[in-house]
This record gives structure tokens, C-alpha cells and sequence, in this order.
């Protein structure tokens, strides 16, 4: 899998590509890095939903995040597809590892 090449910070940090999204899920949801100083009231406050929906289009539109990143509709966490977790096809729902017990065994995987 290809690592983001972002261009600034990227070299100063060791992140996976799950955790940079998080930092970026997060911030989009109200939590700035300290070493971030936005004015009152310029401070993102997305809910969960809203947020991915933003890196979805990121992903989809712009190709600026990795498509193998998930939010998972259990639990809220992001995950990399591509080293775990299922998509059920038929509910339109993606499930990290530890959630994949939500769905029952003959679900439909699709092509996720």
C-alpha cells in the first residue's frame, strides 16, 4: 500500500495511514492538536457521520486519503480493509475485525 505523502509534518511523524485519517477524523470533529491555533468559533464540530463524509470525498474525489479506510458502522472506529474487517453488501455497512460478529455468517461479502 502507498503511504501518504503529505507536505508538511509527514516526515516528523511515523503514522500509519489509519492514523493520520484519525488525527484528521478527530479534528474534524472538534479535536485540534495542540500544536494547532485556530480563533473562537473556526474550530471544526462535525459529528462522526459528517466528518467521514468529508474524508470519504477526499478518498473518492481527490484521491488524497487511501480508499482501504473505513469507518466502521458498530463501533465508529476507522480500519483498513485491506488487513481486516467486512463489508455487508446488502446493508451497505462496513465492520472492522472486532465488530465483524454483528453480522450474521451468510451475509453478503460484495466486493469491499
Amino acid at each position: 500500500m502507498d503511504q501518504i505523502n503529505l507536505l508538511k509534518n509527514n516526515a516528523e511523524k511515523e503514522l500509519s495511514d489509519v492514523e493520520w485519517m484519525q488525527e484528521f477524523f478527530d479534528f474534524l470533529q472538534g479535536d485540534i492538536p495542540e500544536w494547532l491555533h485556530l480563533s473562537r468559533g473556526h474550530i471544526p464540530k462535525m459529528s462522526a457521520k459528517k466528518a467521514f463524509s468529508i474524508i470519504y470525498y477526499l478518498q473518492e474525489h481527490l484521491s488524497v486519503f487511501p480508499d482501504s479506510i473505513e469507518l466502521c458502522w458498530n463501533c465508529g472506529e476507522l480500519f483498513d480493509t485491506e488487513s481486516e474487517g467486512l463489508h455487508w453488501q446488502a446493508k451497505g455497512r462496513h465492520y472492522c475485525g472486532a465488530c465483524e460478529d454483528q453480522v450474521p455468517r451468510n451475509y453478503d461479502r460484495g466486493l469491499s
